[in-house]
């Protein structure tokens, strides 16, 4: 949470954009590199396979989140009117969910389809196809519902919740369910490439020494596996390069001393001194 928030104001929601544009990125980084010629291979085959369950994992955990904890509390705040959009939400993680399924199966079928080398190339290739046919699959029910959530039910979240009823709620489904390593992987994955003003947003989640430890702690591990993925450390190094620069500003913005009255010289002052 920000300063400029008001814990009883209007829930602050723009942290579902960038965790949806998080997903959004990588989805389609992952298609691409299974489009581009030469394939991904070795290691990196293994790495992108590894990335996509990883993904297909936090979207499980962000929709039985939203689930169980954050539309049920709108249900009961908000008019009878916005029963439709919630049920709409619930009926869109439903018919997203067989496509999430599908996509970690043809992540790990492409994944143990290296074993095979060039015992069985067509297999490979079958595998790394299907990863790809499911990739569409999925970012076709699944961009769609997150486009609608951020125009229409994020707006109904910042109408019907206040920002402590928010909070309350992402630190009991997104926050202490959690390991400090498994926070700090989301969290540099979800500022991978982020812009300063929304970067903000992610740091402004987390308090001042927990940020430091994320981010100069878990660093380093996050570029490393971003490197095993991409091919190239160029991208992640800069937004956790950037990243710390801002966690560095805050500190010594925190540290700074006050500054100093400012003797502003009121009417007369200055005639008043000549008479002395």
């Amino acid at each position: 949470m920000t300063m400029t928030t008001a814990m009883d104001g209007p829930a602050d929601t723009r942290i579902m954009g960038v965790v949806h544009d998080a997903l959004r990125r990588d989805l389609r980084r992952v298609r691409a590199a299974l489009t581009t010629h030469p394939y991904p291979d070795g290691p990196r085959r293994a790495a992108l396979a590894a990335h996509v369950d990883w993904m297909i994992a936090f979207l499980e955990r962000h929709h039985g989140g939203e689930d169980a904890g954050l539309y049920p509390l709108v249900r009961a705040t908000a008019s009878p009117d916005a029963a439709e959009l919630i049920d709409a939400m619930g009926a869109d993680h439903e018919a997203i969910h067989p496509a999430m399924n599908a996509t970690a199966h043809a992540a790990r079928r492409w994944a143990r389809s290296d074993a095979l080398g060039s015992r069985d190339e067509l297999s490979s290739d079958a595998a790394r196809r299907g990863l790809v046919e499911a990739l569409d699959e999925l970012i076709a029910v699944l961009f769609p519902h997150l486009d609608r959530e951020e125009a229409e039910a994020m707006p109904l979240v910042a109408a019907t919740l206040t920002h402590r009823q928010w909070h309350e709620w992402d630190q009991t489904y997104n926050i202490k369910i959690k390991s400090l390593p498994e926070l700090a992987e989301e969290g540099h994955w979800l500022l991978d490439g982020l812009e300063p003003e929304r970067r903000e947003i992610v740091l402004g989640q987390v308090p001042l020494i927990p940020r430091l430890i994320v981010l100069y702690g878990f660093g380093a591990r996050y570029r490393r596996h971003a490197s095993a993925r991409w091919g190239s450390a160029a991208t992640s190094a800069t937004s956790a390069t950037e990243a710390s620069a801002s966690a560095e500003s805050a500190v010594a913005t925190s540290r700074a001393p006050a500054p100093r009255p400012v003797d502003r010289e009121q009417p007369g002052d200055a005639r008043a001194r000549a008479s002395r």
